[in-house]
């Protein structure tokens, strides 16, 4: 391998590492500095990974350590944005890139599987963002992806819708309620789901200032 294609990976890899890292990251914990870690050891034996053929490890690796330190589905958004700039002059550079385009969709269907999602409508919106970003992905990068490695894609793309269709199912909706005068929050509670205990709830989702005077216009769960 030419002294300059180690080179032109060395620096899609730095620039890469930049972008993973640039998320706000909890100073509490263990796993920013692991992340950190990591990091740092493949930047630093990043030529001997290449000797050892574990580059591809090494990668994958800190794409879990950015996921557990708190990565988010938007911080691996603008880590494939930025491999999208790239354009690679050889073989290595362009498998980096296609790799971090491949890992930070793994790493946002781990993050998105654990999601709580409260309504039918936060998960719709959700999944809408996720035909997005796997549309995104087959028009920058299908034509240059190694066939098993797009097949895998396709595959994780497809487990990935299916898993947010039945989460949606089975949540309620968002139903728009409209009261003449300013009421509770309490008595709400106990007008919409005949239980007193949920108007903490209401509170919360229409970030109300104060409990005794709710909103005329309230959003509330179906059930």
């Amino acid at each position: 391998m030419k002294k300059s294609e180690r080179a032109e990976a060395l620096a899609i890899s730095t620039r890469l590492m930049a972008e993973l890292v640039s998320f706000s990251i909890a100073s509490v914990g263990d796993e920013g500095a692991n992340l950190r870690s990591a990091i740092g050891k493949f930047l630093s034996n990043f030529h001997q990974l290449i000797v050892d053929h574990v580059v591809g490890t090494a990668l994958f690796a800190c794409f879990e350590q950015a996921r557990m330190a708190g990565a988010t589905v938007k911080s691996m958004n603008n880590v494939r944005s930025a491999m999208f700039k790239e354009t690679p002059a050889f073989p290595l550079g362009l498998a980096i890139v296609n790799a971090a385009v491949i890992f930070s969709f793994v790493e946002q269907s781990q993050i998105i599987a654990k999601i709580e999602f409260k309504s039918r409508n936060e998960a719709s919106a959700l999944m809408d963002e996720v035909a997005a970003i796997i549309e995104e992905i087959k028009m920058n990068k299908a034509d240059s992806f190694v066939s098993r490695d797009y097949q895998n894609f396709v595959g994780l793309a497809a487990l990935l819708i299916q898993h947010m269709s039945a989460t949606e199912r089975q949540l309620p909706r968002i139903v728009n309620y409209n009261f003449a005068a300013n009421l509770p929050a309490l008595y709400l509670s106990n007008r919409i789901y005949c239980v007193g205990s949920r108007s903490d709830e209401l509170i919360e989702e229409n970030r109300t200032v104060h409990p005794a005077f709710m909103q005329r216009n309230v959003v509330a769960l179906s059930s």
